[in-house]
């Protein structure tokens, strides 16, 4: 799986009123990457480590074990 297939799961778990108000990416532009009518940019995927901080580590490296810090891979996805 790579980056944009486990930022895409994420996606799909979040509310995208949360993902509006953590950062600067309007609604709309959540609604549009939602649907598959943008591609999610680098922007995007800081802002779903924001409201997933305990998914960092995976979203960005693929990686399940856990480094320093309090990082986790979703198990149920």
């Amino acid at each position: 799986m790579n980056i944009a297939e486990r930022a895409a799961l994420l996606l799909g778990r979040a509310q995208l009123s949360d993902l509006a108000g953590a950062g600067d990416v309007p609604y709309v532009r959540w609604q549009n990457v939602k649907r598959g009518r943008a591609r999610m940019g680098l922007e995007e995927i800081e802002i779903l480590g924001r409201v997933f901080p305990s998914y960092r580590w995976w979203l960005l490296t693929g990686d399940g074990g856990k480094p320093n810090g309090p990082f986790e891979s979703p198990v149920d996805i």
